[in-house]
Formats: C-alpha cells, structure tokens, sequence
C-alpha cells in the first residue's frame, strides 16, 4: 500500500551530549581529530535509528554531523581565517560566532 502522506523530519535533531553540548545554538564539538569523526557518524546512526523506530518513511540525517549552518559552509573554502572569529545576528533571532 502506498503512503499517501509520508512522514519526514525537518531541520537539526538534538546532538548526543557527548558529542556537543545539548540545546545550544553554537556548541563547539567535545571530540577532536579520528575521535570526533568516529562520533559523528554514532550519532548519525543514532538519529537514523530513533527515526525508523519512530515509524518516520524519510529518514535524515538530523544534521548531527554538521555543528551550525553558517561555520560548516565555510570549514571548506580556502581563505577563511579560522583563528579569527564575529558574532553576527541571524534571522534577527539569535547571535552565532563565526570564523571571518
């Protein structure tokens, strides 16, 4: 039988406290290097194992490995002082510092 209105998730699934620190907007990781990386991908089968079980037909990846929507763009680009960071108002609603 068809679904006629799959369920699905919307934007960041909270990160295991291990990982970063709960409910807040620009948690830095706890973890560095292989360590990290490892972490990162646990709680992305955490995330995809709680959706399934919850019965949810598209399942993401609940944003676990990303730290904040603005930085990890960036983490990438050539040219970015990482050792220089502005806090900067997003949506009017909430302040993130960033790299500049």
């Amino acid at each position: 039988m068809k679904t006629l209105l799959p369920t699905s998730t919307a934007g960041s699934l909270p990160k295991p406290s291990w990982l970063a620190e709960p409910e807040k907007l620009w948690s830095p990781w706890k973890l560095e290097g292989k360590a990290l990386q490892e972490a990162k991908q646990d709680a992305l089968r955490i995330a995809l194992h709680e959706q399934q079980q919850a019965g949810i037909d598209i399942v993401s990846d609940g944003e676990q490995t990303r730290q904040h929507f603005v930085t990890t763009f960036i983490e990438h680009l050539e040219g970015v002082d990482f050792t220089q960071r502005k806090t900067v108002t997003i949506r009017n609603r909430y302040e993130a510092s960033v790299r500049v």
